[in-house]
């Protein structure tokens, strides 16, 4: 028997103002891309090697949260995906130069 788990999109719980619940598939967007995962928890370094960030020490990771709030995900922060009010995550490289 196969266990299929339920997968939980964070947007949408996030904007229905419900708690993501344990033990199930978390699906959220980072930049535009979405990624599914079947953890509930990750640091700020596997996000970033998930997105193909590499290495994660040249970006800049932020999670936004329900009303416009944006928190810093450093590279040892874990993130715990059952919280409520996790919308998506969005990056910026730390070497960028005006050329």
């Amino acid at each position: 028997m196969t266990d299929i788990l339920e997968t939980i999109d964070l947007f949408e719980f996030s904007r229905e103002g419900k708690k993501p619940p344990k033990g199930k598939k978390y699906k959220f967007k980072i930049k535009n891309k979405m990624y599914e995962v079947a953890v509930e928890t990750m640091t700020g370094r596997e996000i970033c090697q998930m997105a193909g960030l590499v290495p994660p020490e040249m970006y800049r990771l932020d999670m936004k949260m329900k009303g416009n709030i944006w928190k810093q995900v450093k590279l040892d922060d874990i993130v715990d995906f059952t919280l409520p009010g996790i919308e998506k995550f969005e990056y910026v490289s730390l070497d960028q130069t005006e050329g």
